[in-house]
């Protein structure tokens, strides 16, 4: 008990530093934590919890360094699975999230990641069971967020409602809450919602690039000209071979008609992404880089 009264001062500090992104001063007191003591297994695993956010490599090596003194170390393993995660690295996402399912089953955020990455690969049932079991278990609004977004696409639209009125009930200003929560509104076609969501995601988090996006493309669609001619509800629902068909069978049926659709799609999108563009960055070159 004396032990963890002497690592708590460390455990604030970092935690408040992260949450004010002050990520260089938190790295400090990790280091000094570690200082005091070069093998605890937990002064190592908040180090590498730091360094998610400032360098990924780092991040993998000090968690394995924290592994290697305690295999059972959560904050270790969540932190290799969020940086497989943010980086795309699938196959060593899947193995990690496998074994932290069978080590940690009672926490709910490995089952919305996993769930995150099977939307990711358009397995939505899948998806659906498992942040099921995430809801169950943190009543998280991140994992509200999330089951909204794939009760969207699976076409259960109340149930998205109900989940996207519970998630931003419970944190009104998390960015991940809105973007999901912005695509769920989307997925419904109630854009008018989908791009409060956006943009108020993009006023919390103006330098990220993802959520700058988003916003942009949401915006793009509040043209009428060209939210007219994106695919229909069912269409978004079918899978790629049977769009496929579709589109074959209509260049065989409505050839002259189909190429009209296409030139005006064409037209409509360019034009939006333009109308856009001068709406927000006026006649100047839209600003590069900010964080992914």
């Amino acid at each position: 008990m004396e032990h963890l009264q002497v690592r708590h001062p460390y455990l604030h500090k970092i935690l408040q530093l992260v949450s004010w992104e002050r990520y260089k001063d938190a790295l400090n007191e990790a280091e000094e934590w570690i200082r005091q003591d070069p093998d605890d297994a937990e002064a190592l695993a908040w180090l590498a919890f730091v360094y998610r956010f400032l360098d990924m490599d780092k991040a993998l090596h000090w968690s394995g360094e924290a592994l290697a003194r305690d295999p059972e170390s959560e904050l270790a393993w969540r932190t290799r699975l969020f940086v497989y995660y943010e980086r795309q690295n699938w196959e060593p996402f899947k193995r990690t999230a496998e074994e932290m399912l069978r080590l940690f089953p009672e926490e709910g955020y490995i089952y919305r990641l996993k769930a995150q990455y099977l939307l990711l690969s358009k397995n939505v049932a899948e998806a659906k069971d498992l942040l099921l079991q995430a809801v169950a278990l943190d009543h998280s609004a991140e994992s509200y967020a999330v089951y909204s977004y794939a009760a969207a696409l699976s076409g259960e639209y109340n149930a998205s409602m109900e989940a996207e009125r519970t998630a931003l009930r419970e944190e009104p200003e998390n960015v991940q809450v809105l973007l999901y929560t912005g695509w769920a509104a989307d997925q419904r076609s109630d854009y008018k919602q989908a791009l409060e969501r956006m943009s108020a995601a993009v006023r919390l988090d103006p330098d990220n690039k993802q959520t700058r996006d988003e916003y942009l493309e949401t915006l793009q669609k509040s043209y009428w000209f060209y939210r007219i001619l994106l695919l229909p509800n069912f269409l978004k629902r079918m899978k790629p071979w049977q769009i496929l068909l579709l589109w074959v069978a209509c260049w065989l049926l409505f050839r002259p008609l189909l190429f009209v659709f296409i030139v005006l799609y064409i037209a409509s999108y360019w034009v939006s992404k333009w109308l856009v563009h001068v709406k927000v960055f006026g006649f100047r070159r839209a600003p590069r880089g900010g964080k992914g």
